[in-house]
C-alpha cells in the first residue's frame, strides 16, 4: 500500500479556524424545538467543495497512482442549504451543513438515537449569520481552507472562501439553486437520513461524501 489514503478524508472540525464562540451548532432536538429552529425556512441549496487533506506529497503521489488504478477524487463535498428569516430582529441568515465522512454511518430516521456501535451518531450543523464560518466548517486543516461552489456550470471555479477571505458576503443567485419546496429545520434535517447512502458504511469508492451531497441535492 502506498499509504496515500491513510488520512482520507478527515472529519472536518476547525474550531481553531472559527474560534470557540461562533462554532456551528449541532442540529438536535433542542435546537429544532428552539425559536430559531422553528422560524428558519430553507429555500436554497448548494454543494460546497474543498481539498481533502493528504500527507505531504500525497496529491502528487495520488496523481501518479491514478494513472494505473482509479482512485477517489481529492475533493470533499458538503450539502449546504440557506435560510433567511426576516421575523428575527435583526433579520438573520442561517446555513445548514450536512457532510458524510470516513467513519460515518447514516442510520435510517427511525433508528436515530438508538445505541449502537457502528459509528459516532451522524448529524448536521447549523451556522447562523456567518457564511465564512459555514464554509470553514467543511475544511480539514489550516493549510488550504479554500471553499468553492461545486457546479459544472461555473467555469472558472467560483469561490465561497479563498485566501482567508469571504468572497461573496451577500446573496448571489448563481451560487444557489432553489429547493423544490421551502423547508423548516426539522423537515430538512429528516432528509439527511433518507438517501441512497443510508444504512451503508462510508466507502471511499462507492458511498462517499460526493455520493451523499449529490443525492441530497437532487432530492431537495
Amino acid at each position: 500500500s502506498s499509504g496515500i489514503n491513510a488520512e482520507w478524508p478527515l472529519r472536518p472540525g476547525n474550531s481553531d479556524l472559527i474560534g470557540p464562540d461562533d462554532k456551528p451548532l449541532s442540529v438536535d432536538d433542542a435546537l429544532m424545538n428552539s425559536l430559531h429552529g422553528r422560524v428558519y425556512k430553507f429555500t436554497h441549496k448548494a454543494i460546497w467543495g474543498c481539498r481533502i487533506l493528504l500527507p505531504a506529497g500525497g496529491h502528487i503521489a495520488r496523481d501518479v497512482v491514478n494513472t494505473l488504478v482509479e482512485l477517489p477524487p481529492t475533493e470533499h463535498w458538503a450539502f449546504v442549504a440557506r435560510a433567511e428569516c426576516k421575523a428575527l430582529n435583526p433579520p438573520q441568515v442561517a446555513y445548514f451543513i450536512a457532510q458524510f465522512c470516513k467513519g460515518d454511518f447514516i442510520a435510517p430516521k427511525e433508528e436515530v438515537g438508538r445505541d449502537d456501535d457502528k459509528a459516532v451518531p451522524f448529524g448536521a450543523l447549523l451556522q447562523e449569520r456567518n457564511k465564512a464560518h459555514a464554509a470553514l466548517s467543511i475544511v480539514q486543516g489550516r493549510s488550504n481552507p479554500d471553499v468553492w461552489i461545486h457546479s459544472p456550470e461555473l467555469r472558472p471555479k467560483r469561490y465561497v472562501y479563498k485566501d482567508k477571505q469571504l468572497c461573496s458576503p451577500a446573496f448571489r443567485e448563481y451560487e444557489w439553486a432553489p429547493m423544490k419546496k421551502p423547508m423548516k429545520l426539522r423537515e430538512l434535517n429528516d432528509c439527511i437520513y433518507d438517501t441512497k447512502c443510508t444504512g451503508r458504511k462510508y466507502d471511499l469508492f462507492n458511498n462517499n461524501c460526493q455520493h451523499f451531497s449529490v443525492a441530497l441535492f437532487n432530492k431537495l
